[in-house]
Parts: C-alpha cells; sequence; structure tokens
C-alpha cells in the first residue's frame, strides 16, 4: 500500500509539470501571433542625445528653428544644480524656446559665484522639451538627457513639472506655457 500510495504522490505531483511542459509550445507558438506589447511594460529609459563634437557646449549654441510656430516660456527653480564638483541650491531661470531650437540655459547658485548651463531644446511638433547637461566629450557619445512631453493644450494652460538633469539638476521644478501670464509658481 505505501508502493502505491507513493507512486500516485509522484504522479500528482509530475502530472501537472508535464501537462505544463506540453503545453508551453503551443503557448509559445500562440505569442507570435498576438501584437508586440512589450514597449509597454518596459522601465522609460532615458533619451540619450548623441554628440555631435568634441565639446557637446562649444556645439550646444542656440539654433532658432523655423517660425510659425508659438515661443514657449519657460522658468526652472527650487531644487540643486551640479556647479564644479558640489551640488547646490540655484536662483530661477527664466528663458525662451522658439520650436525646433536649442538654448543653453546659464544657471546660478543662490550663494557662490560659480556658473553651469544646460541644454534645453524644443521638437518640431512642440510636445517634446528635452534637456542635457554640458559635457565634454568624444564626437558620437551618448549623454542621458531628461523630456517632458505635453499637448499644445496644455502648454497654452501652462504645465509645472518636476524636473530633474542626469548629473546637473536634481530635485527641482520647471514650468512653461505659451503665454508668460500662464507660467505657474514655483
Amino acid at each position: 500500500m505505501k508502493k502505491s500510495s507513493f507512486l500516485s504522490r509522484s504522479l500528482d505531483r509530475r502530472l501537472p509539470a508535464a501537462a505544463l511542459i506540453l503545453l508551453l509550445p503551443l503557448f509559445l507558438a500562440a505569442c507570435d501571433q498576438m501584437p508586440d506589447l512589450s514597449r509597454y511594460f518596459q522601465p522609460q529609459a532615458k533619451p540619450k542625445f548623441r554628440t555631435l563634437d568634441s565639446d557637446v557646449a562649444s556645439m550646444a549654441a542656440p539654433a532658432t528653428g523655423e517660425a510659425g510656430s508659438q515661443t514657449l516660456d519657460c522658468r526652472a527653480g527650487l531644487g540643486s544644480a551640479k556647479f564644479g564638483k558640489f551640488w547646490k541650491d540655484f536662483n530661477e531661470a527664466e528663458f525662451r524656446l522658439a520650436p525646433q531650437s536649442r538654448l543653453n540655459v546659464p544657471l546660478s547658485p543662490k550663494s557662490g559665484s560659480e556658473k553651469m548651463s544646460f541644454q534645453a531644446m524644443f521638437d518640431l511638433e512642440g510636445q517634446k522639451l528635452m534637456f542635457c547637461p554640458l559635457v565634454n566629450g568624444d564626437p558620437g557619445d551618448e549623454v542621458a538627457c531628461s523630456s517632458i512631453y505635453a499637448l499644445d493644450d496644455d502648454l497654452a494652460a501652462g504645465i509645472e513639472r518636476t524636473f530633474d538633469i542626469p548629473d546637473a539638476l536634481r530635485g527641482g521644478s520647471i514650468t512653461c506655457a505659451y503665454d508668460e501670464k500662464n507660467l505657474k509658481k514655483l
């Protein structure tokens, strides 16, 4: 009797595993027919900006794009920025971005005389703002950046977002609007 109960318990344990092994290829074959949903389940990667010159800062001189869409007023504040080797609180900085433009935005610390800048870009459709640190690098190097997506209606009403730029700014806030009167209080 003990042998049969041992045998039946072994079969009970192996049967679900065997069924899974037999059904797994069918399930995997069915997955090939399903739409690719992986982009919805992957962690959001930081956007990358590829350097075009030996020094991103020299490449980043302001370049205005085509006129025709609205200019965006922005204000960055709060948080701290990396001035040389040290993180310090910074004064609010105001800047204007035209679509397809790239602009170096200078920051000054609340105490001290150091200066630092980050690069702000406004895409063609006017729905993505990209912010990158200014770093020295070789041609083709990638620099981690941050981005903000907003619809035209949101930018018309004014937006406020948390503001972090890898290796440049952390714990900040930014507000942007097509009309300066619609900028939010930081």
